[in-house]
């Protein structure tokens, strides 16, 4: 039996053996596509080629594409496991011809590789053409043994595939595999016929070959492409469970050693829907070890949110089997030894994953006890038997509850849950999702005019900071703006954190400030404000700001010794998450899950600094993506990297690849200093920091300071911290008898209110308007008053700074029957404010100190409202 690897080899194999060039599968995070969610198909990668953005370079293209769908348009998060083909993480082996080959050579191939290098067998195999597509139907009758009657026809859902709303577009032929009848779902329904493209699980479709020919624009009109292409999906699990003769894709070899590795540890071997279970968490560890390997994150937006919820269902699903503790993080190994071979980027951040895995469960298991406790708290708050939708949403969306989970805890209260508003709720998240995910090709009305047709886009900035150049496409964006795109240019555009360059284009006639730089496809575009003259075909002297590229190179190499300082302070698992470049400052994202202590910070400092004292040249260097990786380059998140790579190596302390501009020798940096270390989301931490002039600045900014503080405190270097704590304590001394004060002050306040009480329905009630300046002091008179009744209510409303300030408390003997929280939201509503809080004391805050005595009037209506 061909194992997996075998089987995702031999196709590879199979089409280098046809001339195509195998390209490395793109990051299952897509850092350049803001409009993907995640790399949802084999052609992410090429939607520049198709749009007619990107040149095309290798026009026979095989790769195996590393795919989540699991958010947005392609989202069937809740049924994986509960069949076996459904998954979030898979793999799609597939092939492309850019203008080269079409459709015959695709049908011809698909079936040669399937019937006679795999030999499934031809009996078993179905195609299906798009309906018009008289043309892939004689192929398939021609070009290949297929049974004739195994060719069908179908529309636009099934065999007719659009990147998006506009844009490249065409038919499709589908591959579909026999399984038998035993694989048929529906046998006991009445009238029920198995066929292709059918509701059952009988046959199950194994490739897609896509023939794109059409453009599709606005008014759904189609024309001709100048180019044609072929783009084909293969399920790589799905031809795995062919071949392997085994039920479902959990059967293969690609999941067997995770659900076995998980049984070995499983509690509960009896559990009701084990089997749902045990593949629902041998799916979610694999979604989640190759997207973390290639730089996803948990969070609580976006790409980490749709990750935050695969690890926490896969946590829940683990806890129904006896998983009480941490355990995913534990069968990272399984998949790293099935899969490493293929992806090595596995191996190489396996203890990485692992942590972050094992930090985030951690986490989980205190947010589920939460859960149980909002559960409970929600259930105190309802006043009839229902629990709502939104309620119940909530526990699903922010603790991870499971549905059937809110329903059993409903049952065991004797409440129902409203499913109906529940689907409401998840469907709009399901829209917003789709709507942020959703791929549209972006058309702009933009004129660009072609002044000649020379070679272009030729970057002379890493050795020269001016030339002679020509414009050799213009295009005018409004208010003396143009995009303008150069035969040579010696200005860096945006890319990799580093901010684009400026500076200016000029002749005789013409000056043009070039304000910034952006890579456009295969261009790089220049941004320029006319001062004078006119956009022409002339020579004209592009010349960089000199000083300020200065800056950022020295803060460009900065951060790479930052990176690698980081990395020997704190350790290997230490990654580079994103950075921003400029002349004044550096920000540098990276992989960490605790603060840096003191001695951490003064370490990285130190190492930094002396690397820059020690004048290390720093050295440029041309070698293949595969050597860079060898010498021990290090490959940065979010980066694409071709064939050929350029790598910044500093001394033996620092080796990178990158595509930035540096400086020659550390030594130029002059200094470096850490101003602040901080959390952005879980586990990614944020230094800023400056280097060179702006450090100067700094040291002249706090020498000043500190003589400033000095001549107030009349103190010296020597004294002045002295002088500072006495200060500290002497204000903490005074704080606590301003207090002390005041406690006094309120006692005398409450010891008066207390004579005015009052009864509504045989409960003591107090409610009086107080002199208090803070919410502190109004709190402080609250617990007072609180203390004061033995059983009843207190009411006690201030102002000051133009608004209401309200405090409800209710004796504990009461808290069973009455809400403080309830109160004092109805008070809130009266004076256009709001608040809340628990039974036995609430605060609340209002706008309208014009309606205080409208809402002491309502108090006695209001409280009787709460009084059984």
């Amino acid at each position: 039996m061909l194992s997996s690897n075998e089987i995702r080899q031999q196709f590879i194999n199979f089409f280098l053996s046809k001339g195509h060039i195998n390209i490395k599968s793109s990051p299952v995070i897509p850092f350049d596509d803001p409009t993907l969610l995640f790399t949802n198909a084999g052609m992410n990668q090429f939607k520049d080629i198709f749009l007619g953005n990107k040149e095309i370079k290798d026009k026979r293209v095989v790769n195996s594409q590393k795919c989540l769908r699991a958010g947005g348009k392609h989202n069937d998060l809740d049924e994986v496991g509960r069949d076996g083909y459904h998954h979030t993480f898979f793999e799609m082996l597939g092939n492309w011809s850019f203008g080269d080959y079409y459709k015959k050579e695709a049908i011809q191939w698909a079936w040669e590789l399937l019937t006679e290098i795999w030999q499934l067998p031809k009996d078993k195999l179905h195609a299906t053409v798009y309906n018009t597509d008289d043309e892939a139907m004689e192929l398939w009758q021609t070009v290949t043994d297929i049974n004739h009657k195994h060719i069908t026809r179908h529309g636009d859902k099934e065999n007719f595939w659009e990147m998006g709303e506009t844009g490249p577009c065409g038919p499709s032929s589908e591959i579909h595999f026999d399984r038998g009848e035993a694989f048929c779902n529906l046998t006991h329904v009445e009238h029920h016929y198995c066929c292709v493209n059918g509701d059952c699980h009988r046959y199950i479709e194994l490739w897609n070959l896509v023939f794109i020919q059409y453009q599709r624009h606005a008014d759904q009109s189609l024309t001709l492409l100048k180019n044609k292409f072929v783009d084909t999906g293969m399920g790589f699990e799905r031809i795995c469970q062919v071949l392997q003769q085994v039920n479902s894709n959990y059967d293969t070899d690609i999941f067997s050693p995770i659900i076995n590795d998980i049984i070995t540890n499983c509690k509960k071997l009896t559990c009701k829907e084990l089997q749902i279970n045990l593949q629902v968490i041998a799916d979610h560890i694999r979604a989640l070890t190759f997207t973390l390997a290639d730089g996803g994150m948990p969070s609580n937006e976006g790409r980490g949110y749709v990750l935050r919820r695969i690890l926490r269902r896969a946590a829940r699903f683990g806890r129904d089997i006896g998983f009480q503790d941490p355990f995913l993080h534990n069968l990272v190994d399984s998949v790293v030894n099935n899969m490493g071979i293929a992806f090595p980027e596995l191996k190489e951040r396996q203890d990485f994953i692992k942590m972050i895995i094992k930090g985030e469960e951690e986490k989980f298991n205190q947010t589920l006890d939460k859960g149980l406790a909002l559960f409970k708290e929600l259930v105190t708050k309802l006043n009839c038997s229902i629990i709502s939708g939104k309620d119940a949403f909530t526990l699903y969306d922010t603790y991870g509850f499971p549905l059937d989970l809110i329903k059993i805890l409903a049952e065991e209260q004797q409440l129902t849950l409203n499913e109906q508003e529940f689907t409401q709720e998840m469907e709009k998240q399901r829209q917003k999702a789709r709507d942020a995910s959703q791929f549209k090709q972006q058309t702009v009305d933009e004129q660009w005019f072609v002044i000649n047709n020379e070679p272009h886009n030729i970057f002379t900035g890493y050795t020269l900071t001016e030339c002679s150049t020509k414009i050799t496409k213009f295009c005018y964006i409004g208010d003396k703006t143009y995009k303008l795109v150069l035969q040579e240019t010696p200005f860096y555009a945006e890319s990799g954190g580093q901010v684009a360059d400026n500076g200016s284009l000029s002749n005789e006639n013409s000056l043009i400030m070039i304000r910034n730089v952006q890579k456009e496809g295969d261009d790089l575009v220049h941004y320029g404000e006319l001062a004078y003259g006119s956009v022409n075909e002339q020579e004209y002297l592009a010349v960089l700001n000199k000083i300020f590229r200065r800056q950022v190179e020295n803060n460009h190499t900065t951060t790479h010794l930052l990176h690698a300082s980081l990395r020997k302070v704190l350790g290997d698992h230490v990654q580079q998450r994103g950075s921003l470049v400029t002349a004044d400052v550096i920000r540098f994202d990276f992989t960490h899950y605790k603060p840096l202590s003191e001695d951490e910070i003064i370490n990285v400092e130190e190492l930094i600094n002396n690397q820059i004292q020690n004048c290390l040249p720093v050295q440029v260097a041309i070698k293949s993506y595969q050597e860079a990786k060898n010498d021990g380059a290090i490959a940065l998140f979010g980066e694409k990297y071709g064939d050929v790579v350029r790598t910044i190596s500093i001394d033996s302390f620092s080796q990178e690849l990158c595509g930035g501009t540096h400086v020659k020798n550390t030594g130029q940096i002059g200094m470096f200093k850490l101003l602040k270390e901080s959390s952005i989301s879980s586990g990614i931490r944020r230094i800023e920091a400056i280097t060179g002039v702006q450090v100067q600045k700094y040291i002249r900014h706090n020498y000043l300071l500190i003589n400033q503080i000095n001549h107030l405190l009349t103190a010296n270097t020597n004294n002045v911290v002295e002088k500072i704590e006495k200060l500290v304590s002497e204000n903490k001394l005074y704080q606590t008898e301003i207090i002390k004060l005041k406690y006094e002050q309120s006692s005398k306040i409450i010891e008066d209110i207390v004579q005015f009480k009052q009864y509504i329905k045989q409960v003591c009630c107090i409610y009086r308007l107080v002199d208090a300046s803070s919410t502190d002091e109004l709190k402080m008179m609250g617990d007072l008053l609180k203390s004061k009744l033995d059983k009843g209510i207190g009411i006690l409303v201030a102002k000051w700074g133009g608004n209401v300030s309200i405090i409800v408390v209710v004796t504990e003997n009461l808290t069973q029957a009455i809400s403080a929280g309830r109160i004092v939201a109805d008070l809130a509503r009266l004076v256009d404010g709001k608040g809340g809080g628990r039974n036995d004391m609430a605060m609340a805050g209002g706008k309208s100190t014009d309606k205080i005595e409208m809402m002491f009037l309502n108090i006695p209506k209001i409280i009787e409202k709460y009084i059984p």
